[in-house]
């Protein structure tokens, strides 16, 4: 029946609303307008971008309703942020598992210029429920956001050379021993004033994150994570925000046949902090270390017991956001 209603309204020449779906990929992604047969591929790039956004200026303009984009763990982002300056309505789909079924409801081909397709459909029948559709508009970072971000960028590319250093000492001839050491005392010092800065600028988010900083092994640079990476933070559902970052398993099926469920895509800068401090509290935060015991008690593999914890840990954190809570572990991790 909604097909019906979708494939009404796409043939209706008098609806001179748009929809735009875009398949990003790493190096390309393709642009499908509803009003156009064929689809248009752009590179990755901040030059071709620009082009995309006259493209859909040009062909669409104030008659575009909507433009959906798949989340692809944050590749989508400058593209998300160029439409948003332009004028443009997006909406980033957080469960790729939802509109994988909504494309297989249509057509079992999967191609880049089909999956745009099907985005711009997407798009169509999201518009379908306007109150439903504004809690999900994308809205790019702040200035602080974006400066946060830069500063637990840095520290990350700062701490991997540092490692990278470390490991030298065991390796390098004896003649060159000092100047790595040169270089890994540089790298603390710049390390230590990154976080100097990370921590002063924590400050600005501190109405948000006191409601869940007393969670034992959500640290500093675990909260800096979250406010500049994770804008989505307490405005998407458990199982979206779970899907985003990818941390939730997703079934998959064929008649008869069913595979382990697994997790793909999603926000690995996100994943890693979190599966940080999923290990810390699950040592030291009772609750979740009795939740991580039952698991394993179960007979669940480390992996699958940690990825788990890291959900948790995650809906648990979006629910105190959204609901303007603060931290009660025994109601928390029973409710979410």
């Amino acid at each position: 029946m909604m097909n019906a209603k979708l494939n009404k309204q796409a043939s209706n020449p008098t609806d001179v609303a748009i929809y735009c779906g875009i398949d990003v990929g790493k190096k390309v992604f393709v642009v499908s307008l509803s009003c156009k047969d064929k689809t248009k591929t752009f590179s990755n790039t901040g030059g071709d971008i620009k082009q995309a956004v006259a493209y859909l200026n040009t062909n669409a303009g104030i008659h575009l309703s909507l433009v959906v984009l798949e989340s692809t763990g944050g590749l989508e982002i400058p593209l998300a942020k160029a439409l948003y300056q332009a004028g443009f309505r997006v909406v980033i789909a957080a469960n790729p598992n939802k509109t994988s079924q909504f494309a297989r409801s249509y057509s079992n081909a999967k191609t880049d210029n089909q999956d745009a397709k099907m985005l711009a459909l997407y798009a169509k029948f999201l518009t379908l429920d306007e109150l439903e559709l504004t809690k999900h508009l994308y809205a790019p970072p702040s200035k602080e956001q974006e400066h946060l971000e830069a500063l637990v960028v840095r520290r990350t590319q700062l701490v991997s050379m540092r490692v990278q250093e470390k490991n030298r000492l065991h390796q390098i001839h004896q003649s060159q021993l000092d100047s790595v050491k040169q270089v890994i005392s540089y790298l603390d010092e710049q390390i230590a004033r990154l976080e100097q800065d990370i921590d002063t600028l924590n400050k600005h988010f501190d109405d948000t994150t006191k409601k869940f900083k007393d969670i034992k092994g959500v640290g500093n640079l675990t909260l800096a994570t979250l406010m500049s990476m994770l804008p989505e933070l307490g405005t998407l559902n458990n199982k979206q925000i779970a899907s985003l970052v990818g941390v939730a398993p997703h079934p998959k099926e064929s008649g008869t046949m069913k595979w382990k469920s697994h997790c793909t895509g999603g926000r690995q800068s996100v994943r890693n902090v979190l599966y940080n401090a999923t290990n810390v509290a699950r040592q030291h935060e009772p609750k979740f270390k009795q939740f991580y015991e039952r698991l394993i008690n179960k007979g669940k593999p480390f992996k699958v017991a940690i990825n788990a914890c890291m959900r948790k840990l995650l809906t648990v954190i979006n629910a105190i956001v959204k609901n303007d809570s603060v931290w009660q572990a025994d109601y928390h991790l029973r409710c979410c």
